[in-house]
């Protein structure tokens, strides 16, 4: 990958001086695009270019606003894409969230079956018997079987004195008659529970939730009029001191008629009963409920969301958002994670024009969200800066200093993700859905939490919205407030009600009992059972037909919607018995048809792993990486939609698009997988499987792009991170390649210190790179107009294989090669000032390029010339071997030091390659790179090495050598926690230091336990500041050409002085300003490269200041040296006469 990254930088700076004529800039992202990571943008039509470029530039800003840095403070993955969509115009349907290829449906409902055994007892013989009456009354009661309601619940109480004081005693209770005086409808699944209590009264708080047994669980229709006896399948062992409660339960299909019973009016309330039906939604499959914008009009400082949920337990926890709102500008503004996958609840709150939001967030049991009914209340008073979450009425958490308004909301989705294009996010059932422009308190929260808010809540002119759930049938739901604010229900969520059991809401206690006869006897029973068979709706579904279109200024695909279609999915329909098992299957065929006849594609174009961001700079203009994209021409033309980044931090992305033949046409390029793939179901095909690909009759040669980055550690071996290995192709069954994925480098990366542990190496990237790409020549081992089988693979292990992969695999198909000899310079590695290159630049020494055989013959010799702008060229005659696209680094010898002085000003460095195998190049117009650079430091007397080491000692070495590799100057192994001061005192010439540290780490590195050291130069005699310091978290290596000047006599050491020349470069006047010189007599010489005194003059300082001028318009133009110096000090200063 480095090899890739190295190779683009040339014909960028190649095509700066004939940018107009010769190159295309597309530019998309920007630094302007604070929070902006997507977007269309318009390419060229033509797509036929030698080669493309991508410039990838990050800056750090505080600007930013994900996590308060101005960097990012991890190592975050981020990727690049390009999204090709193919029949823009074209109709998308959606249903459950998905959009398939095709959807089957028919108009007519469809049903699931459940069989379910019913037990009951069959009394072969009644030895004795005796009946205990409680009560006498003939007051009418209705609550206990009222079946005008789908589903009931009715829980009684009788003391211990009033059972007692009948005769009962203890023992089994074996039925129960009530005295019916009315018939309703049958009362499906009528369950009895009862329970020893301590209770002396229910109340609508106070009744027994937990721990009853069920004695009775029966379809039941009541024959007669007068006592009617229930037989418990189940007797009860009334242990004759407690008092008892009864619970009475059914669930009906449909409303009916009640059942009447006679009763008593008890002294105290004896009673709770059930008042109402109470609906909720079932949510699953991208189900979700929109809320109106209006809703939110009069909300901005404070703000409390409260409901029912229950997660589904089979798939909680999940990345769920059980509601969300965000503005017009797409920011979130609430947003409520119950959970997200590692079971913490989030909750969000506040909009500052940006996506940046106040949040809370704490750990949840998985009672507390999944397996039943829990009551969530979320809360927030931007005026106090107070948020907080309830949970059953108790504070579950809460946060202070949180100050964003809640104001803008305009989208808003209960059970789903907000924004266009976003869908539903949860998968379980919500009740009671309220929206309060009141922070809510616990008080108020605990009185009505069970109940539906009324006139009489003290705060009802606060409640913005309010979903009851209870409307049972159609696609949208109420809004119980009065305002209007009808939500509509897209996916479709089920509708369902609580059975009776289940029913803990609008309760009422009462005085009214049925009067009640207790039995017990001695007989003998068996068991029996009756089978039941219930039909269940299965749930309609919605399929919204959507209209596709571009608009340039929104991201993604633009859907208009355009008709709603509500119906039933085709397909097989099931029998259930009650242990689940599958007893019958009917296929139910489809009658209506819709085709998603559009598409998309996303192709991976690269893989980035941002630098770890606590105080990292990038520099004032950013640091730019730079990637070939030739191979994705033919999807980089007209309007396309590209992404990259992850707001961490500001990007540029441009696309340099140089006009041109390429080495060969590219005809196809197909995203074979692309995903997120774990060790082991790659290693055992469960992932990126053997697939059968299809090859292009016309093609001539055919490439296979990977690109994987391993994450995750811990573990076998801390992989897969931290640990390297093999990953293959097969093609046809037989491997044909394999790459140890590993990335051995990351020290040398020039984004040196990092605020974490960018020094170590990885699977495939390293912090602040791009992920390493593979090209795979696959020419050899397929035929063009056949098909072959690919797989990707990965080594066994014996441990591990925990650690995932982010892994793209494409395939790029070729046309002929449009030369058959031909060379380019690919890269210029030194000089280049390009900061990718800082660790090796600037230099005085051999030049360094990269050249590519772009032809079919191999490349055996060629000529390489090369000259600094304006002056005498050298030529070095390069052999070797080299065959089609591979590339060899080439050192290009100077003849002299006067190779880098012989040119004019400008620092711009040309080379050309001609005569491929002695002959012509078919191509010549990649023959010539230029590059922009600098010179490097010039010192002018003596001066110091100072190093000082750090409990790591031994790791450290240096060398300096001329510029014809003799070394002058060595350390070796050096002791820890000393000072070594090294005397520099040099001829004139080139020099360069090599400073090593051999475990990778630099002189400086948090995670280590070295310690910290430095390396500086300072004049002889010592003195501060220091002339140079290098940094000292530099990881594996230091590099740094130098200059000695000596043509003018002995120099002392440097003050404080600055020297300012402006303008720099200049056509002939030069303005010269000094400050520094306390009260001196100021020495100012102006000399050419070789010593010679061009001009001169003293002055004397007034306040340590001097000020003069010198023209320069009679000499040629090149590079000049201003010298200044003292009684005590000297310093020099390098400008440019063009």
């Amino acid at each position: 990958m480095k090899k890739l990254l190295l190779n683009t930088i040339v014909l960028i700076l190649t095509i700066n001086t004939v940018i107009a004529q010769d190159t295309t800039i597309v530019q998309t992202l920007d630094f302007n695009d604070i929070t902006k990571r997507k977007g269309w943008y318009v390419f060229p039509p033509d797509t036929s270019y030698q080669k493309v470029l991508m410039y990838y530039t990050l800056k750090c800003d505080p600007q930013t606003t994900q996590d308060g840095y101005a960097c990012g403070e991890w190592d975050y993955t981020t990727y690049t894409n390009l999204y090709q969509h193919n029949n823009v115009g074209a109709s998308r349907y959606l249903i459950n969230g998905t959009y398939p290829d095709t959807i089957n449906y028919i108009t007519n409902p469809t049903y699931t079956y459940y069989e379910q055994e019913q037990y009951f007892i069959v009394y072969d013989n009644v030895t004795s018997e005796a009946d205990y009456t409680v009560g006498s009354g003939t007051t009418p009661v209705t609550h206990t079987f009222d079946a005008s309601k789908a589903s009931n619940k009715a829980q009684y109480l009788w003391t211990a004195t009033e059972l007692t004081g009948a005769s009962l005693s203890s023992g089994n209770i074996d039925k129960l008659k009530l005295d019916i005086t009315a018939l309703g409808s049958n009362l499906n699944y009528l369950s009895v529970s009862m329970k020893h209590s301590a209770l002396s009264t229910l109340s609508e708080s106070s009744y027994e939730k937990t721990g009853l047994t069920e004695v009775y669980n029966m379809n039941t229709s009541f024959p007669t009029t007068g006592l009617d006896s229930i037989n418990l399948t189940t007797p009860f062992n009334w242990d004759g001191i407690s008092n008892i409660v009864i619970e009475f339960n059914f669930s009906n299909p449909t409303v009916g008629t009640g059942t009447t019973l006679n009763g008593d009016i008890t002294a105290t309330n004896m009673g709770v009963h059930s008042t109402q039906d109470d609906g909720y939604l079932k949510f699953e499959y991208g189900d979700y409920v929109s809320v109106p914008a209006n809703a939110f009009a009069n909300i901005s400082n404070e703000i409390s969301i409260s409901f029912w949920q229950y997660g589904d337990p089979l798939k909680q926890p999940q990345n769920s958002y059980i509601f969300e709102g965000r503005d017009a500008n797409g920011n979130r503004v609430v947003n409520g994670h119950l959970p997200w996958s590692n079971s913490r609840v989030y909750w969000d709150a506040g909009n500052s024009g940006s996506n940046s939001y106040d949040r809370i967030d704490q750990l949840a049991n998985f009672n507390d969200f999944a397996g039943q009914w829990n009551h969530w209340v979320f809360t927030k008073n931007s005026t106090t800066g107070d948020m907080k979450v309830y949970l059953n009425g108790t504070l579950f958490n809460s946060g202070t200093g949180k100050t964003r308004t809640m104001a803008g909301i305009s989208d808003f989705k209960i059970a789903g993700q907000a924004g266009a294009g976003k869908y539903g996010k949860y998968d379980g059932s919500i009740n009671n859905f309220e929206i309060w422009n009141k922070e809510l308190d616990q008080t108020t929260i605990q009185n009505w939490m069970n109940k539906d808010i009324d006139p009489s809540h003290p705060f009802y002119a606060n409640l913005q919205a309010y979903y009851k759930f209870d409307d049972m049938t159609g696609t949208s739901a109420a809004d119980a407030t009065g305002n209007g604010h009808t939500g509509s229900l897209i996916g479709l969520p089920t509708w369902k009600y609580l059975k009776g059991k289940e029913l803990n809401r609008n309760l009422l206690a009462t005085n009214e009992r049925p009067n009640i006869i207790f039995t017990q006897g001695v007989y003998t029973s068996h068991i029996d059972s009756v089978s039941t068979l219930d039909s269940v709706m299965n749930s309609q579904v919605s399929i919204i037909q959507y209209a596709t279109s571009i608009d340039i200024n929104v991201s993604g695909i633009t859907l208009t919607p355009i008709d709603t279609t509500y119906g039933w999915e085709s397909g097989w329909v099931y029998t259930y018995n009650q242990y689940g098992d599958t007893t019958n299957a009917t296929f139910i065929n489809y009658t209506n048809q819709f085709f998603n006849n559009y598409n998309a594609t996303t192709f991976q174009i690269q893989n980035y792993v941002t630098p770890y961001g606590i105080g990292l700079s990038l520099g004032n203009d950013g640091f730019r990486w730079v990637y070939d994209v030739t191979d994705y021409q033919r999807l980089l033309h007209d309007t396309i939609e590209i992404s990259a980044g992850n707001q961490q931090e500001l990007i540029d992305v441009k696309f340099v698009m140089i006009k041109g033949t390429p080495p060969r046409d590219v005809i196809k390029m197909e995203q074979i997988w692309l995903g997120d793939y774990q060790h082991s179901n790659i290693a055992n095909d469960v992932s990126m499987p053997a697939v059968n690909i299809d090859l292009d009759p016309s093609a001539s040669s055919f490439r296979v792009k990977t690109r994987t980055s391993g994450h995750w550690f811990g573990g076998f071996q801390n992989c897969a991170e931290f640990c390297p290995k093999l990953h293959h192709l097969d093609v046809d069954g037989t491997m044909r390649f394999q790459w140890n994925n590993w990335k051995s480098d990351c020290a040398e990366n020039p984004v040196i210190a990092q605020g974490g542990t960018w020094i170590y190496d990885r699977a495939g990237w390293c912090p602040g790179t791009f992920t390493d790409t593979y090209n795979h020549e696959l020419t050899p081992y397929v035929t063009p107009g056949t098909t072959f089988s690919l797989n990707y693979g990965m080594e066994t292990t014996a441990g591990g294989m925990e650690g995932n992969y982010r892994t793209s695999v494409q395939l790029v198909t070729y046309g002929a090669n449009n030369f058959n000899l031909d060379a380019r310079v690919d890269e210029i590695i030194s000089p280049n000032d390009w900061e990718f290159h800082s660790k090796v630049n600037p230099i005085c020494a051999d030049p360094k390029i990269v050249i590519q055989n772009t032809g079919t013959t191999t490349l055996t010799s060629l000529t390489i010339t090369y000259n600094v702008l304006g002056g005498s060229s050298d030529t070095y005659n390069w052999s070797g071997s080299l065959g089609f696209m591979e590339k060899e680094e080439v050192t290009l010898p100077i003849s002299s030091q006067a190779f880098w002085a012989s040119g004019s000003a400008s620092n711009i460095f040309e080379v050309n390659v001609s005569a491929p195998n002695g002959s012509t190049d078919g191509n010549p117009d990649n023959n010539n790179a230029s590059s922009t650079f600098e010179r490097p430091d010039i010192y002018t007397g003596k001066f110091l090495i100072k190093t000082q080491t750090n409990s790591a000692g031994h790791e450290n070495s240096y060398t300096i050598k001329d510029d014809q590799g003799n070394v002058v100057l060595s350390r070796g192994t050096m002791a820890s926690n000393t000072t070594y001061n090294d005397t520099i005192d040099l001829p004139s010439g080139c020099y360069v230091l090599d400073f090593l540290d051999s475990d990778d780490d630099g002189m400086s590195f948090f995670a280590n336990s070295d310690g910290g050291g430095t390396l500086r130069f300072q004049w002889i005699p010592p003195a501060t500041p220091f002339i140079h310091t290098f940094n000292a978290k530099f990881g594996s290596f230091i590099k740094y050409y130098f200059e000695i000047d000596q043509t003018v006599g002995a120099k002392t050491y440097d003050k404080y002085q600055e020297i300012e020349v402006y303008p720099n470069p200049s056509n002939d006047v030069f303005n010269l300003s000094i400050t520094g010189f306390d009260n001196e007599t100021v020495n100012v010489g102006i000399y050419n490269v070789v010593g010679e005194v061009l001009y001169s003059e003293s002055a004397t300082s007034i306040k340590g200041l001097v000020k003069t001028s010198f023209d320069l318009s009679d000499q040629p133009n090149g590079i000049y040296f201003v010298r200044v110096f003292s009684n005590d000090s000297y310093t020099v200063k390098r400008i440019v006469k063009n």
